[in-house]
């Protein structure tokens, strides 16, 4: 039997992005990993709620995604019965105000709602029941068990046209108004036909009169109209602030052209001017293995709060190809632009009118992690045009912004003492530290910062170290060196640890970032530990 283009098409199942169980886990930061989930097209913009007298919130939403996402992470052929989820990851998913009783009134109201979903490839279903859902314990640790309606997974289980939503900015309270989840998700969908491209605009607009938008969301007529005034108070006037978290993309609104409704008079149509980003640098391919292996430095260490993957470098040039630059270069403008925030002295006129430079960029280094910040510098440099890049002044600054870069590692380290490279019966191969790299190295040494008491050492540190699940094969002696607490004893802990790549293990390494001095030692050693 031959396969057509078309089949082929409507049997593609896009990939997850990132992990909710790595972005949910104790400590760790959804912004950071910032988890993605694709949606077919039925589930974007297709979607009806059947909610009768049940109230839903932007809250029961949310959480209804991540169950989504997290059947689809673990199931993508969604041909499994049930799944489960632990409460914990629940909570830390709907904020920090969250208790069981929030989660439990949210399920609760879920089971009662039925959704309606239809599409322009002719899939349609009515009356698909919202969630079936119960909690299951095992040896004290509690899990939501939920199932989905066959309707939902068929949908999830084929996708001809898709989006990827954002669950850090659907979660933690980030979307406060289901109106404006709504009218994210049918966004989305829009975005995804506007794919970004380096160079472009990568704008476009969306218009609505306001009974179109009012479908869209939802929102109830009254008497059988849409009174603007209540649509403008409960819908679109939170928009803004309600996406404030989303990456992919910014939106201003405008009323019949003006930037605010002209008293008096009935507005015609809404326009919501979007502007679209890059997706994550973790969607291009790229490896540092070739050159690491031939001697070559990929970025460099840099304290914590600044650390970027090696990796990182080698994805800007293909991403960003018409910046002209190398992985080399890249690394040098970052650092130029990072210390130019630092020190506020502008080096360009463009510092105070650009979204990811001198203060704004620091702020977003804070909110979204460093990898996210530094991808949007680099790709407001693509879309606008070079401006730091490849200026004279940057150019110039490149060895005071790499001078900078030491003297914040030295100063990190200062009154700590480096672990030692290995006990006494171990022994060193005779092959130099500087040319060994993530994928040829037999260990990876830590070091923990003095401040750790005893609480972080054991309830910490090695807890998340020793439970980490890795989804590589290789296995590496991971061992982190530390001070007992209280004394000048060194001590260290053992694992075995089997990333499957580099951003793997920084990954799971920024969960304790905290607690580390400087970025880990790849080392190749044989016997001992």
């Amino acid at each position: 039997m031959k396969t057509t283009q078309n089949s082929l098409r409507s049997l593609f199942q896009p990939a997850p992005r990132g992990n909710t169980a790595t972005a949910l886990a104790k400590g760790a930061a959804i912004t950071v990993v910032a988890p993605q989930s694709p949606r077919p097209a039925e589930m974007l913009s297709g979607v009806t709620i059947d909610n009768g007298d049940v109230d839903l919130t932007s809250l029961d939403l949310a959480l209804h995604e991540l169950l989504i996402s997290r059947a689809y992470e673990t199931d993508r052929s969604m041909s499994v019965e049930s799944y489960e989820i632990p409460i914990d990851e629940c909570l830390r998913f709907l904020g920090r105000d969250a208790r069981r009783d929030t989660l439990n009134r949210s399920i609760a109201k879920m089971k009662r709602v039925e959704l309606s979903f239809t599409g322009e490839t002719g899939r349609t279903y009515t009356g698909v029941p919202m969630l079936t859902a119960w909690e299951a314990t095992l040896n004290s640790e509690t899990s939501l068990g939920f199932q989905f309606a066959e309707p939902l997974r068929k949908l999830m289980r084929v996708m001809p046209s898709y989006g990827y939503i954002e669950l850090a900015a659907l979660g933690r309270g980030a979307m406060r108004s289901k109106y404006s989840h709504l009218l994210y998700k049918h966004l989305v969908l829009e975005v995804a036909k506007h794919p970004w491209e380096a160079g472009n605009d990568n704008r476009f607009e969306i218009t609505f009169t306001p009974d179109e938008l009012a479908a869209v969301v939802c929102f109830r007529p009254i008497n059988g109209t849409v009174p603007f005034g209540k649509l403008q108070e409960r819908v679109i006037a939170k928009v803004v602030d309600d996406f404030a978290g989303v990456r992919k993309f910014d939106l201003r609104i405008t009323y019949d052209g003006l930037p605010a409704p002209k008293k008096g008079k009935t507005v015609k149509e809404i326009e919501f001017g979007i502007r679209v980003h890059p997706n994550s640098h973790h969607t291009v391919r790229a490896n540092t293995q070739h050159l690491q292996s031939i001697g070559h430095r990929v970025g460099a260490p840099d304290e914590p709060r600044f650390r970027v993957n090696s990796v990182f470098w080698l994805r800007v040039p293909r991403k960003f190809a018409n910046l002209g630059i190398d992985h080399f270069l890249a690394h040098a403008a970052w650092l130029v632009a990072l210390t130019e925030a630092l020190d506020e002295k502008p080096l360009t006129p463009e510092f105070s009118r650009r979204r990811y430079r001198g203060q704004n960029l620091l702020s977003a280094i804070d909110v979204d992690g460093v990898e996210a910040a530094a991808w949007g510098f680099f790709a407001e440099e693509s879309e606008l045009g070079r401006d730091l890049i490849g200026s004279d002044l940057a150019v110039r600054g490149r060895k005071s912004a790499e001078k900078a870069r030491i003297k914040r590692l030295e100063k990190r380290k200062k009154n700590t003492t480096k672990a030692p490279t290995a006990g006494p019966d171990a022994a060193i191969a005779a092959v130099s530290n500087r040319y060994v790299s993530f994928e040829t190295c037999t260990h990876i040494d830590l070091e923990i910062d003095q401040a750790a008491n005893n609480s972080d050492l054991d309830d910490v540190i090695y807890q998340h170290l020793r439970t980490v699940i890795w989804s590589g094969s290789r296995r590496i002696s991971l061992r982190a060196y530390f001070y007992v607490p209280g004394t000048s004893v060194r001590s260290h802990y053992h694992f075995w640890a089997a990333p499957a790549d580099e951003d793997e293990l920084a990954m799971e390494l920024r969960k304790i970032d905290r607690w580390l001095i400087d970025t880990p030692t790849y080392r190749i050693e044989t016997g001992g530990e």
